[in-house]
Formats: C-alpha cells, sequence, structure tokens
C-alpha cells in the first residue's frame, strides 16, 4: 500500500474532530465512561457497551483504550469497534477515517480486512445522493473497494466489495456524462470530449461509457471534421450494435457521406 501523505492528513485532522466532538457531548452532560485501571477492563467495559448499543458510551470508551493504552494488544481490536460504533450512529465519513486508522497503524490485525472493505462502503455510504453534487467519496470508496478486492479475493465480503464498487461506478460515470453533457451543450466541445473520454477510459462497463462514445462522434461532427466523426460512428456501431442511439448513429454516417461528395465535388 503506497503511503499517502494528503490521506494520512485527513485522517489526523478526522481523529482530532471526533474527539473533540466527543469531549463537547460529554462537557454537555452527555454519556461517559469512568477510567479504568487496565486496558483490557477499559475494553471490556466499552465493548458492553457496544453490545447495548449504547454507541456514545462506547465510542468514549473505546478511544480511551486508543489513546491510553497504545501498547495494549487490545487497541488494534478497541480501534476497529470505535470505528463501527461511529458506524452504527451513521456517521459513515467519522467511520471511514478510524478504519483507514485501523489499516494504516495496526497493518498485523486481524482486523485489517474489514477494516478495509469498511472504509470503502463508509466512503460510499457518506458520498451525496444528488449525482450533481462533488461525488469525491465514490472516487474513494472505489479506491478503497478495489483495493480489498485485490489484497483479499478469496474474502467472503469480495462478492460485495464489487457490488459496490459498480453501483459507485455507476454514479461517478452519471456525475462525469452530466458535466460533459453540460459542456456540449454550451458548446465547449473540447472541455465536453475530456470528460467523455474520462468516462470511457475509467467507466467502460456502465451506460454512460455507450452514450459518452456517441457524443464524442457527434462533438467531431458538429466540428466539422467528417472523416474522424465517420469513423467514431462506425466504431460505436461495432461496440454497441444493440444500442439505443444505433439508428442516430446509421442517419449521421448517411449525412456525413453526402457531406463528403459534396465537399468532393466541390474540390474537383
Amino acid at each position: 500500500m503506497i503511503f499517502n501523505f494528503k490521506k494520512y492528513t485527513i485522517l489526523a485532522i478526522a481523529g482530532m474532530i471526533s474527539m473533540a466532538v466527543i469531549l463537547a457531548i460529554l462537557g454537555c452532560g452527555g454519556i461517559t465512561m469512568k477510567n479504568y485501571n487496565t486496558a483490557e477492563e477499559q475494553y471490556y467495559k466499552a465493548h458492553q457497551e457496544y453490545q447495548k448499543k449504547h454507541y456514545l458510551k462506547a465510542i468514549d470508551g473505546f478511544q480511551k483504550v486508543v489513546y491510553n493504552y497504545s501498547g495494549s494488544s487490545m487497541v488494534d481490536s478497541a480501534q476497529f469497534f470505535l470505528a463501527m460504533s461511529y458506524y452504527n450512529q451513521k456517521d459513515f465519513y467519522l467511520a471511514a477515517a478510524e478504519f483507514e486508522r485501523l489499516v494504516l497503524n495496526y497493518p498485523g490485525s486481524p482486523f485489517v480486512d474489514d477494516g478495509q472493505y469498511m472504509s470503502g462502503l463508509c466512503y460510499y455510504k457518506s458520498a451525496p445522493g444528488n449525482h450533481g453534487l462533488d461525488q469525491e467519496e465514490m472516487v474513494q470508496a472505489i479506491g478503497a473497494l478495489t483495493d480489498f478486492v485485490t489484497d483479499y479475493p478469496e474474502s467472503d465480503l469480495a462478492d460485495d466489495a464489487r457490488g459496490t464498487i459498480r453501483l459507485a461506478e455507476e454514479k461517478l460515470a452519471k456525475k462525469r456524462y452530466e458535466n460533459g453533457r453540460t459542456y456540449y451543450r454550451l458548446g465547449h466541445y473540447d472541455a465536453s470530449a475530456v470528460y467523455f473520454q474520462l468516462v470511457i477510459d475509467e467507466h467502460t462497463s456502465t451506460e454512460w461509457a455507450a452514450r459518452s462514445f456517441f457524443l464524442m462522434a457527434e462533438i467531431e461532427y458538429k466540428k466539422e471534421n467528417f472523416q474522424t466523426a465517420k469513423e467514431k460512428y462506425n466504431n460505436f456501431l461495432i461496440v454497441y450494435s444493440e444500442h439505443e442511439y444505433v439508428e442516430k448513429a446509421r442517419k449521421r454516417l448517411l449525412g456525413i457521406e453526402k457531406d463528403l461528395a459534396e465537399i468532393q465535388a466541390e474540390t474537383k
């Protein structure tokens, strides 16, 4: 796994935020846990609260293990259930940060594979439902889950991860396609082509790849690059022979043949 300084910085900030949130809650008279004399007892009491679904109290207890007993053999378990407590609170972004902290700080832990999967799932769940909004979390989800499938292809969670990757790619592809469509409608064809090519290259298996492929040909047609457009339409018909845009592509090709014939006649 390649060290990512930006990601590590984000994790550090998220950790400070999570601690600040807990302290704020506790300072306002919220639920807290007492300090116990050993990591084992602190962890056991926190896990009891976790099983009772008292997640705020569990978070406080697991954080005490992580920050007060960093050398304990229980610390990776506490880190995992700290992340799970945030997850069960539906605080998916903080949960993702804590799962990634587990993977980064405790690479020998038996929880690492689950942590890697859960970080990707959390990023997926934290992404905005409206595809028109920024989808950076989808990029993070795809990256984390792809790493998980690569590292643990035989895991019981691998099929679930692949399914989530497909859903994330569909949403991200739609976002990028719509960005391209916006520039296309404005007549900014070079800018739109960048997005369409990104969809074609990175989201080949999605429905948005076919639409992008077709609009790449349309761009060349509108720019009157008829020979290039002809090649792209023909390639579209070969690759997407069953697509709903097939008839549109064929009509364009007939029009291009007429345009090329007229150009040839004018040059004689």
